[in-house]
């Protein structure tokens, strides 16, 4: 069975201590690994974690591959772990195996990460960072990930081409507003051209009836995004989306995977590996994130 997952991008900001990179924080934990057993430590109510792996690539960087379990099932978690195909086998009695799995590649302060089993959000993988720095690190760090990027950065990347845009307009009623020049926004612009596709006015009954219905309008270039002049009007109108912003919110998707909204940038890249909802190909994962690192590096969103 193969399933999808993202390789998500993140920006590791020191918040307690002074000078490391985040890779040389974690390449001092390996110091204090016992040499005869999986690293483990706590994690948070009642679960504990696991390093299974924590590699140096030849290209430099750090392979980490973190499971959480409820406590007294580790050895049922090595045994999972040590198995090199995608078989599933039945959890001992009154145990489970894996609550969640955290597979990071890291080179200074940039962290491509993905995740397995269960959801787990940027300040989980934070916190799960934190607690093994505490556990093995040289003394007292914190690091917090975010999803930041530099605008000039971002900015260069809409050159390569817009998937969608994707503006948050609240209500349809606010949209058939906008769209039959009701006042809403000026007649210029975007919206000036969006307005231009409704034939007629939307009359009182339809903006009444539509009050109910939540919706989104979305612009998309389709099969015809790489001619010269739709490449040029998606730029120009997510251009003027991103210098004037939008009340309701918008959401900007580039073809290079970045997606901009008014409160954060995040990047991904999705890729599909063998398995299913409890085990994966942890082989394939880490072939995938190393090639989503090489790819997020050649169109440069990693800080110099």
């Amino acid at each position: 069975m193969s399933l999808k997952k993202t390789a998500h991008y993140r920006r590791a900001s020191q918040t307690i201590g002074e000078g490391d990179t985040l890779q040389h924080s974690l390449d001092v934990c390996k110091d204090g690994y016992p040499a005869a057993a999986y690293p483990a430590f706590p994690f948070k109510n009642g679960v504990d974690a696991i390093v299974a792996s924590h590699e140096r690539d030849r290209f430099g960087r750090d392979y980490l591959h973190l499971v959480t379990f409820e406590e007294g099932a580790g050895a049922a978690v090595i045994q999972t772990i040590r198995r090199a195909g995608v078989a599933e086998e039945p959890a001992p009695h009154e145990k489970q195996f894996i609550q969640s799995q955290v597979y990071i590649v890291c080179r200074g302060n940039d962290v491509v990460y993905t995740t397995h089993n269960s959801p787990v959000r940027d300040s989980s993988v934070s916190v799960l960072l934190n607690k093994l720095l505490g556990a093995f690190g040289p003394g007292e760090l914190a690091y917090l990930l975010t999803a930041t990027l530099d605008e000039r950065r971002y900015r260069a990347m809409m050159q390569d081409g817009i998937e969608e845009i994707d503006l948050d307009v609240g209500g349809y009623r606010s949209t058939l507003e906008y769209l039959s020049g009701q006042g809403q926004l000026p007649d210029a612009g975007l919206f000036s051209m969006l307005k231009s596709l409704v034939s007629d006015d939307a009359t009182p009954a339809e903006l009444q009836a539509a009050e109910s219905i939540m919706g989104r309008l979305t612009l998309r270039p389709g099969r015809a995004w790489g001619q010269p002049q739709v490449r040029e009007l998606m730029l120009e109108m997510a251009e003027e989306v991103l210098d004037d912003g939008h009340d309701e919110g918008f959401a900007i998707v580039t073809k290079s995977g970045v997606r901009i909204t008014r409160d954060s940038v995040r990047v991904r890249d999705d890729f599909r590996v063998d398995g299913n909802r409890r085990v994966i190909d942890t082989v394939q994962v880490r072939t995938a994130l190393t090639e989503a690192f090489d790819h997020f590096d050649e169109i440069g969103i990693f800080e110099n």
